[in-house]
């Protein structure tokens, strides 16, 4: 038999209640809320874990920068060349500039360049959202409720307490979590 990877407890009942307490959540069980709360957490974590979370934003920029050079100079080299060099060309060059986004791009530019799995998380947080909240997501008239970005933002701060390994939790903002949010 093969054990699961099991996630530390991150929301324990007295959190779930400020959580209720604070966005008007409707609990009966807080047992499960907690158990669901993880649930939209726990793929984005277990590989942020498996990726061995060990560079910090600034080491993670240089390397990109790094990648960055390497990736146009190959994309120069194999530009004019025959197929299939040159659909080559265009694709490290797809990627350079991907890299550059996420380095130094905007906040658009940076949501824009964000990897599939943090899009994954957001949907999640948005399901697990609705499911507990009289005011949704969306609004009918397609309004972005922004009380939705704060509570993410709060289990960000929490799950960073309990995974302190874990740098994109510890150095998540609002204007950041609201980007995520703006684009699903």
């Amino acid at each position: 038999m093969v054990s699961a990877f099991e996630l530390k407890n991150i929301f324990d009942k007295d959190y779930c209640k400020l959580l209720a307490k604070n966005y008007s959540f409707d609990i009966s069980d807080y047992e499960k809320f907690s158990s669901e709360l993880s649930t939209a957490f726990r793929d984005f974590i277990i590989l942020i874990l498996s990726e061995n979370n060990s560079y910090t934003i600034e080491e993670r920029n240089k390397l990109y920068n790094e990648a960055i050079y390497n990736l146009q100079h190959t994309s120069k080299l194999l530009r004019g060349m025959p197929h299939p060099a040159s659909s080559m060309s265009y694709r490290l060059l797809k990627m350079s500039e991907t890299l550059k986004k996420v380095t130094t791009g905007g906040k658009k530019e940076k949501s824009n360049a964000n990897r599939f799995i943090e899009k994954n998380l957001i949907r999640k947080f948005i399901i697990f959202w609705d499911k507990y909240s009289q005011n949704k997501f969306l609004s009918s008239d397609k309004e972005i409720n922004y009380k939705t970005c704060e509570c993410f933002l709060d289990c960000s701060k929490k799950i960073s307490i309990t995974y302190p390994e874990i740098e994109w939790f510890k150095t998540c903002e609002m204007e950041f979590v609201e980007s995520l949010f703006e684009n699903i």
